[in-house]
């Protein structure tokens, strides 16, 4: 499925008008900006809308998805925004997290917040440009001022997650001194945990209190109960009965066609033993930054294939313009 490059494309399919009709939707329900005249003294934020194909595991069409953002490329620090940063989990976290899960025969599952950046609420005064195709009155005219975050606007980060976080600790969650985005509550003796990744959540400990903590959720955001956790950044993971298989078939298949190595054969070992950077068979130069993405890939991969970790050590220590190593 080929992703429209602009509304003008976007338009002549229905299934992508459905999508920004979705997502228009949703920001007007959650009073995302008010229409004022086009401010004379105030610079404005252009806007665009964006196009993604999600896929399900097995490669097929999950959802039309459109998204109208912020050109926050062109805000200025000290006059749009201030503070920017957000953390993020670490991926040692949700490791850990599923490896407890499997020891305790804890069930892992999966949430994900809608339009997560329009709960965060905006406190500098910045205008946007209206959504194209809906405009309330005329463009030249009218701007829309912002109330809440737009995605890629650079507040937009913080914003959001302030809000939840804020959410979480008024329940009564405390975080993790090493992760900002791992909370856990105790009830009654019994264990509840979240990672937040961003929009997406994962909880696992006692189901009662998971299934409690999903109706709160619920009431105070638009969410979306993925049921128990199968795909996530990636990660394709299999719940049974005594443990977890965790794998990334997907985004090794997706890797192999990227660099055009969907044909190649596979071998036991994934380097020689005893190979030297200096016996590599000398061939044609390739793009350096081709390179950095192809080992960048691969060492995201190692997270469920340490078989090739040393492989992919030896690699990205390669030189800056690294000659043709396959």
């Amino acid at each position: 499925m080929i992703e429209p490059s602009s509304f003008e494309e976007a338009v002549e399919d229905p299934a992508w008008v459905d999508a920004m009709v979705e997502e228009y939707d949703s920001i007007v329900r959650n009073n995302a900006w008010e229409i004022v005249p086009r401010p004379e003294e105030k610079s404005v934020v252009g806007s665009r809308w964006i196009y993604k194909v999600k896929q399900a595991t097995d490669g097929s069409v999950e959802k039309y998805k459109a998204r109208f953002v912020a050109r926050g490329f062109s805000q200025i620090e000290g006059i749009y925004y201030e503070e920017t940063f957000a953390p993020v989990t670490r991926y040692s976290s949700i490791r850990t997290i599923l490896a407890l899960s499997a020891q305790m025969g804890w069930h892992i599952h999966q949430m994900d917040v809608n339009t997560s950046f329009l709960n965060g609420v905006i406190e500098e005064e910045v205008y946007i440009e209206q959504p194209e195709g809906f405009e309330v009155f005329s463009s030249e005219l009218h701007v829309c001022r912002l109330k809440r975050a737009l995605y890629r606007l650079k507040q937009a980060p913080r914003a959001w997650y302030t809000r939840i976080d804020s959410y979480f600790t008024g329940l009564g969650f405390s975080k993790s001194e090493a992760n900002p985005n791992l909370y856990q509550i105790v009830v009654e003796g019994k264990l509840l945990i979240i990672i937040l990744y961003v929009d997406d959540l994962i909880l696992t400990g006692d189901e009662l209190l998971i299934l409690s903590c999903k109706k709160d959720l619920a009431i105070e955001f638009e969410m979306k109960d993925l049921g128990l956790l199968h795909y996530f950044l990636g990660l394709e993971i299999w719940q049974r009965s005594g443990g977890l298989f965790v794998s990334q078939g997907k985004y090794a298949r997706e890797i192999l066609e990227k660099f055009n190595m969907h044909g190649c054969k596979p071998v036991d070992t994934p380097l020689p033993g005893g190979w030297r950077k200096e016996d590599a068979t000398p061939g044609e130069e390739v793009e350096a930054t081709v390179y950095r993405q192809l080992v960048g890939s691969l060492m995201y991969l190692v997270n469920t294939r340490p078989d090739i970790c040393y492989a992919v050590n030896q690699l990205s220590q390669a030189m800056v313009k690294p000659t043709k190593l396959f």
